[in-house]
């Protein structure tokens, strides 16, 4: 199953269209650090499942900031829709970039993004998803990151050839073009639930 990850820098974006070039769920920025919401995150979820997809919330998670913090802003900004109105399940996003240099070590961030995914599971009643930038993984490495908190991983690797070892979601690429969106947009493989036989 196809879908997209996308924030304000995407800019508007007519979900019908995506709908229509076969993408079935949408991941949309909500919120960064414990103050900044994504000015488009609401009228995004709005049209992304008026449109019939799949619509998810994650945070951009602030390595240098006190979790809780993070974690009740994340929550907060999901309470504002109604939980059938977001099936996916949340996801934290890891990333070296844009954050404060040098960074925690590991142990020091290893326990306080289970504070906050504690907190957000505790909050909304569903498991958090960790999506890691490599940069993030090729520093604290080399077990990937979500994995030291036994979450499903969103992984990265842009390319026609899927991630080894075990993960939830591929984000495939970067730069795909899609029907809808203006400019260039993170494209993602999400993978089909297990059939128990």
């Amino acid at each position: 199953m196809l879908g997209v990850d996308v924030s304000h820098h995407q800019g508007e974006i007519d979900w019908s269209r995506v709908a229509g070039d076969g993408i079935a769920f949408a991941y949309l920025k909500a919120t960064e650090g414990s103050s900044f919401t994504d000015p488009r995150f609401a009228t995004n979820h709005a049209a992304a499942d008026a449109a019939g997809l799949r619509v998810g919330g994650y945070h951009y998670y602030t390595l240098c900031s006190p979790p809780e913090g993070q974690a009740d802003h994340f929550t907060a900004t999901l309470d504002a829709v109604p939980p059938a109105r977001r099936p996916l399940p949340p996801v934290v996003d890891l990333e070296l970039i844009g954050n404060c240099d040098p960074p925690p070590d590991l142990d020091t961030l290893l326990a306080d993004v289970r504070v906050f995914v504690d907190r957000v599971e505790s909050a909304t009643g569903r498991r958090v998803v960790v999506y890691t930038h490599p940069d993030l993984d090729e520093r604290y490495g080399p077990t990937p990151f979500a994995d030291r908190l036994e979450r499903r991983r969103w992984v990265r690797r842009p390319g026609e050839r899927p991630p080894s070892g075990s993960w939830w979601v591929w984000q495939r690429a970067d730069d795909a073009r899609v029907a809808g969106v203006a400019g260039p947009v993170d494209l993602d493989v999400m993978r089909p639930p297990r059939r128990s036989s």
